[in-house]
Order: C-alpha cells, then sequence, then structure tokens
C-alpha cells in the first residue's frame, strides 16, 4: 500500500497522466484495427471550465486529506470545490490534495487503501463498492428510474442513509452520491432499437452478476474487461459495443470506434463518496460538520456540473460524423424491461439484507409518483 510520501511524489505522475488520455492511434494492419471516424467540419461543443481559488491562506497546521478518483470531469470539478469550500468553511486548517485519473490505484486499489487509512476520501462506481458491501449490489437493478429527480429522491433519502450505515460497518463513511447518469449503448455495426437488434453481440460490461445477467436477458454476449482496455478492445473489434453514460463515452472518443449509439437508460449508476470512517471519527466534532456541510454542497454542484457535460456530450454524439443517434420508444422500454425482469429475484440472492430490496422498490415508488416520468426529460 502506498504511503502519504508516495502518494505526494505521484502528483507529477498525475499530470503525465492527464496529458496521455488523447486518441490512441490507428493501425489498418490486416484489418485488425478500424480507423477513427474522419471529422473535417465538425466543431466538438465544450463546457466552459470552472475557476477554483479559496482565496484562503493555510495554516501552517493545516490538514491536507488526500483525496483520489478517476478521471469523469464533473467530479474532478467537484473535488476542486469541495477542497475550495473546505478551506474556506475551516479557515485555512483543513485541505485536500487531489489526484485524479486513477493514478494512486484502480478503485479497488483506493477502496482497500481507504479502509486502511491510506487514503482519506476516494470515488468509486458502485458496481466496484458492491463488492465491500453487498446491499449495494441493489443499484444494479435496471429500469428502475423514469428521471433523475427520482433518482435524487431515493439515493438522498431513507435508502441512501441505510446503505451508508451498511458501509459503516465495512470501514467507509458515505460522504454523498455523486452523479455517473443513466447508462446508455453504443455498438459497431448494428442499430439497436428493440431487445433482438442485442442478439448475440459481444458488449463489454464491469465484473457484475446483475449486469452479467441482464444482458444474457436480453440475448447479447456480455464480455468482463477493464475500463482501460476498452477503447483498443472496440478497435480490434474484440467487443462489439459498451454502455457507459453519455459524457463517458464521449469523454473516451468511443464514437472515434463505434458507429451506432441510443440513448437506453437503462441503469443508473451512482459514484460513492467514501471517506476512512477512521479519519472521519478522528475529526472534532466541528470538523466532522464542516466535511459533511461542504459534502452536501459539493454533490449539488457535481450533479448540476454533470447534466451541463452530459448535453453537450449528447450534442457531440448527435453530431459525430458517421454516429447514428437513437432514442428508444416506449414500447421498446418496456420490452427490455420484460426481457430481464427476473433481476429481482437475484437481486435478492446477492445482498446482504434482503429488506435492502424491498425498501428499494417502494422508495422508487413514492418518487415515481413524486416525480411522474413526464415532468421531466432527463
Amino acid at each position: 500500500m502506498l504511503t502519504r510520501g508516495i502518494a505526494a511524489a505521484l502528483a507529477t505522475v498525475m499530470v503525465v497522466g492527464l496529458t496521455a488520455c488523447g486518441k490512441e492511434p490507428a493501425q489498418t494492419e490486416a484489418g485488425n484495427f478500424t480507423e477513427p471516424a474522419v471529422t473535417e467540419g465538425f466543431v466538438e461543443a465544450k463546457v466552459e471550465p470552472d475557476v477554483f481559488e479559496s482565496g484562503v491562506e493555510l495554516t501552517e497546521d493545516c490538514y491536507r486529506f488526500i483525496y483520489a478518483l478517476g478521471n469523469a470531469p464533473a467530479t474532478i470539478d467537484a473535488a476542486k470545490y469541495f477542497k475550495m469550500r473546505l478551506e474556506q468553511e475551516s479557515g485555512g486548517t483543513l485541505s485536500c490534495d487531489v489526484y485524479t485519473d486513477n493514478v494512486l490505484g484502480s478503485e479497488r486499489e483506493l477502496l482497500e487503501g481507504c479502509q486502511f487509512g491510506n487514503y482519506d476520501i476516494v470515488l468509486a462506481t458502485n458496481a466496484t463498492v458492491a463488492s465491500f458491501s453487498n446491499d449495494i449490489f441493489c443499484l444494479d437493478i435496471p429500469w428502475l428510474y423514469d428521471n433523475k429527480q427520482q433518482v435524487y429522491e431515493v439515493l438522498d433519502g431513507v435508502l441512501g442513509q441505510t446503505l451508508g450505515e451498511g458501509l459503516e460497518e465495512k470501514g467507509f463513511k458515505l460522504l454523498q452520491f455523486q452523479e455517473n447518469s443513466f447508462r446508455t449503448l453504443s455498438t459497431s455495426d448494428r442499430k439497436v432499437e428493440k431487445v433482438e437488434d442485442l442478439k448475440g453481440l459481444k458488449i463489454r460490461i464491469m465484473e457484475n452478476e446483475l449486469q452479467l445477467a441482464q444482458w444474457q436477458a436480453y440475448g447479447a454476449n456480455p464480455t468482463p474487461m477493464a475500463f482501460t482496455e476498452l477503447f483498443t478492445a472496440l478497435q480490434q473489434r474484440t467487443v462489439d459495443g459498451q454502455d457507459n453514460g453519455a459524457e463517458l463515452t464521449w469523454q473516451s472518443k468511443f464514437t472515434e470506434v463505434q458507429k451506432y449509439y441510443t440513448y437506453t437508460k437503462h441503469i443508473y449508476s451512482p459514484y460513492l463518496i467514501l471517506m476512512s470512517q477512521e479519519k472521519f471519527d478522528s475529526l472534532t466534532p466541528e470538523q466532522q460538520e464542516i466535511v459533511l456541510r461542504v459534502s452536501d454542497e459539493a454533490v449539488k454542484y457535481e450533479r448540476e456540473r454533470c447534466s451541463e457535460y452530459e448535453a453537450v456530450a449528447l450534442e457531440n454524439i448527435k453530431n459525430f460524423p458517421g454516429m447514428t443517434y437513437t432514442d428508444l420508444t416506449p414500447e421498446a422500454v418496456e420490452e427490455f424491461k420484460a426481457a430481464c425482469a427476473g433481476l429481482k429475484d437475484m437481486a435478492y440472492k446477492k445482498v446482504s439484507n434482503p429488506e435492502i430490496i424491498d425498501l428499494l422498490y417502494s422508495e422508487v415508488e413514492r418518487a415515481k409518483a413524486k416525480f411522474p416520468a413526464e415532468e421531466s426529460a432527463s
């Protein structure tokens, strides 16, 4: 495991990692790779950067949290926002060093480091966190929500609180559920408008039994694979497609090696911001209150910011040369829901506390009554 000294030394590596995220070179020998789409005349829409300056001088005894995460732009913006507000609210006695692009390790490594106190705050997807706390598997049930308002109502309510209490038993303090948006689908050479269109397609998924069962129910051939391998796998046609949010699909340049995009919204996958429970408990009550208050501000900022990135990403995907965009019809959505209806029963067996599934569905029903589908275009 990394010590604080090693983590600090990796700050320079982080910069290198960020600059190495560009398009991979296309190879054409023996047709092993696909040429990226020609983009003459295409003008990319972009989100304007925010500037984060706390205006506060840090004290000599300032404690600097290690905050480690991946490369999703909205979450990076939120980490910088959190740092700014933390310094302001603590009068310079608290701050954080932000390490992006998973430079300090994979999501699993970050979570393990957080458990043992090497890292103070980490970000991870729900699918990875579920391997530490099985009740999180309930979030992988597809087709639960119609819009983001319903999601926020559920995650910010009693369900999220209950899941957070379970995480404390594993050494984590849940600070917030950040936006990772709805998962969507891109494919190489087949337009997907209904379940039948997925038959036989090799779809990259995360290492997750519920996601595996979902795609098998559609007749697809789900293929677990690390995200870092995905671009090359799509380029080489090792897999035919992938499901991620619109913003991550765009940022990762998958449109250069895919031809079809379907705005499915089949699963809402949140990011979890977790703090070492041991570290949180070591703070004074005043410091704990500051961390929690600033975290609440950061999640509101991140969700708004993510929606900005997502809107721009969808615009870019729709306008990208050679890309075909599709929205599912209501009839197709019902067909997809019916195909994987059995996943609820599977989820009962995957979680540690089956009652969490009943709580989830009751909270979803309540959220749908409060925020009907027709009230949101999200």
